[in-house]
C-alpha cells in the first residue's frame, strides 16, 4: 500500500500547506487519521501529482557548475523556476540547496531524450 510520505516534496508541501489551515496532521505513515485531512490530502495530491495542473510551457532544469561552490550538492539536473531573488542573486529556485545565484547553474530544456543547454 503507498503512503503519504510517497513522495517528500508533495507531502512537506501539503503539510506547509494544511498546517497554516489548521488541519489535524495525525497520521500512521499510511494516511492521516482525520477524514477532512485525508480529503484534503486527496484533492492537494490530484492537484499536484502527476495528473494534475502543470504549467504550460518546459520545464527548466538546472545543473550545477562544477566551479560552484555548491558543487558537491550534486551533479543531476533538477528542475527549477527562475523567479525574485529572496535575497542577494539567488534567483534559481529548486534544487537541493532550494536557491542558487544564475552564475552558479547552466539551465536546460529537455525535450524527449534531448537535452537542450540554454545560453
Amino acid at each position: 500500500m503507498s503512503g503519504i510520505f510517497d513522495n517528500t516534496e508533495l507531502a512537506m508541501a501539503f503539510q506547509f500547506w494544511a498546517k497554516a489551515r489548521g488541519y489535524d496532521m495525525a497520521h500512521d505513515g499510511v494516511q492521516f487519521q482525520n477524514i477532512e485531512t485525508r480529503n484534503a490530502w486527496i484533492g492537494f495530491e490530484a492537484a499536484h501529482g502527476p495528473d494534475g495542473c502543470r504549467p504550460k510551457g518546459q520545464q527548466l532544469y538546472a545543473l550545477i557548475k562544477k566551479t560552484s561552490e555548491y558543487a558537491h550538492q550534486t551533479d543531476k539536473l533538477f528542475p527549477v523556476r527562475v523567479g525574485t531573488p529572496p535575497y542577494g542573486n539567488f534567483a534559481v529556485h529548486g534544487g537541493p540547496g532550494g536557491v542558487y545565484p544564475l552564475k552558479d547553474v547552466t539551465l536546460y530544456v529537455i525535450d524527449g531524450d534531448k537535452q537542450y543547454r540554454l545560453g
